[in-house]
């Protein structure tokens, strides 16, 4: 029995200790100032937060999984923009990352005027990092996008981090800038130009 359980103990140990190996997760928190654009024409300005959260694993063929919500709150037009996004790792090490993916946006909470919509978009995703040799500092950008007939979106960040090792799991100080477009036709019966623009800052964690 005490082999037993001093064997369970050391497996357990073991597991810990690799499980970054196993599986892998991120959770990112961001301010975001926003100036919007309403058919062209300036349609005020607002802070508002986002949210992100991934989850990654070392199963073949299987894609990882990530989450985005958004929203934006301007005079004429508001919206909440949720992305699921299923992606793959093409390249990862301590100096590049790339990653694509697919996925479905949604609008919901949303109204132009008076006028309220609610629907989905397919959308393609890429995102990449490229670190700084010999400083915890490493650049980054990603989007989604999807053009087809009368829809068009596209929401593109790009930005710096800071990195700081804690162990079970890393701290990433960001900033940078964020542009999210929408140029829909009859899109669940109303039409949206729009535009939402900034600088943003958060914090990334990494397990």
């Amino acid at each position: 029995m005490k082999k037993t359980v001093l064997s369970l103990l050391l497996a357990a140990t073991a597991f810990s200790s690799h499980a970054d190996m196993l599986l892998g997760a991120d959770v990112e928190m961001n301010l975001w100032q926003q100036d919007y654009q309403f058919n062209g024409i300036d349609n005020g300005d607002e802070m508002t937060y986002t949210v992100e959260a991934s989850l990654e694993h070392p199963i073949p063929l299987v894609p990882n999984v990530k989450l985005a919500q958004s929203s934006a709150d301007a005079d004429n037009f508001e919206y909440t923009k949720q992305d699921f996004t299923l992606y793959y790792e093409i390249l990862d090490n301590d100096l590049v990352s790339i990653d694509v993916g697919a996925g479905l946006t949604r609008l919901f909470d949303a109204k132009v005027n008076t006028q309220t919509f609610d629907g989905y978009l397919p959308h393609v995703y890429g995102a990449a990092e490229l670190g700084i040799p010999a400083t915890p500092l490493f650049l980054f950008a990603k989007g989604w996008a999807f053009s087809y007939d009368d829809y068009d979106m596209s929401d593109l960040s790009a930005g710096i981090q800071y990195e700081i090792g804690m162990g079970l799991f890393d701290i990433e100080l960001q900033a940078g800038y964020r542009v999210q477009k929408f140029d829909l036709d009859d899109f669940d019966h109303i039409n949206l130009d729009s535009e939402a623009k900034g600088v943003f800052a958060g914090v990334n964690l990494d397990f």
